[in-house]
């Protein structure tokens, strides 16, 4: 990630919907769980060429929807691929991408040239728990939901009397789950001070019926692991102490 125009998903974004600027002109793109896709299809929506995503694992991550979207406009998602070296001087100008074996290992003579100028980096991102940690919030490691994420019981109170998590310091899913538990967040919290209204439960019992939706499925399915694993690496203990 030494040369310019490797740049991840997040940034692009910011880069073509705040500052209006585009990241290059032919850019592949790593990674195609929803972030991906969707990033994607705003370049492209934007007039960016996207040469191809590819895909370490077996299958796409994200959403079909998202992937026949972009299949229908001819971006080619190459499972089982991954980037075996990025060259260029001052910037990058072509990717070299190949095969994975079952062990993840490239498989030597499957080798692509690409000719590129920016690769997209829509993988590895990681839940924001530094502040959680600095707040004494009890901190467990969850592969399935992106790595250290705080323990928090289903009203999304964590360990440490007060303060809540919603979106990705609960643990990486798409901007769709997140604006739903920072919608259930600010109930409970708003609950917990006294401020009540009328209908709540019921709004409560909405958003957490779209939440089960989302997570339904095969592409749920990570998630849901990681939730089963984060409340029994709780042993319990730290759940309990949350009322």
């Amino acid at each position: 990630n030494d040369l310019p125009g490797i740049v991840d998903a997040g940034a692009i974004q910011t880069l073509m919907h705040i500052d209006g600027v585009l990241p290059g002109s032919n850019v592949l793109v790593v990674g195609s769980g929803n972030i991906g896709l969707i990033v994607t299809y705003q370049l492209m929506q934007a007039g960016v060429n996207v040469v191809a995503i590819v895909e370490a694992a077996p299958r796409i991550g994200g959403y079909l929807v998202h992937a026949s979207k972009i299949r229908r406009l001819g971006v080619p998602i190459l499972t089982r691929h991954s980037i075996k070296t990025a060259i260029g001087t001052d910037r990058v100008e072509k990717a070299v991408i190949w095969q994975l074996d079952s062990q993840w290992q490239g498989i030597e003579g499957t080798e692509q040239t690409l000719a590129i100028d920016t690769i997209a980096l829509a993988v590895g991102l990681s839940p924001c728990a530094e502040l959680l940690w600095q707040a004494n919030c009890a901190i467990a490691d969850v592969p399935e939901l992106g790595g250290f994420v705080a323990y928090h019981n289903d009203r999304y109170e964590t360990t440490s009397p007060g303060i809540l998590v919603a979106g990705d310091a609960a643990g990486i899913e798409e901007a769709s789950a997140a604006l739903l538990e920072g919608e259930l967040a600010g109930i409970f919290a708003a609950q917990n001070i006294g401020h009540n209204f009328e209908g709540a439960e019921a709004i409560i019992a909405k958003k957490r019926a779209e939440l089960a939706s989302l997570r339904n499925g095969p592409t749920g399915e990570k998630i849901r692991a990681g939730m089963a694993r984060l409340e029994e690496r709780g042993d319990h203990q730290c759940l309990n102490k949350l009322g």
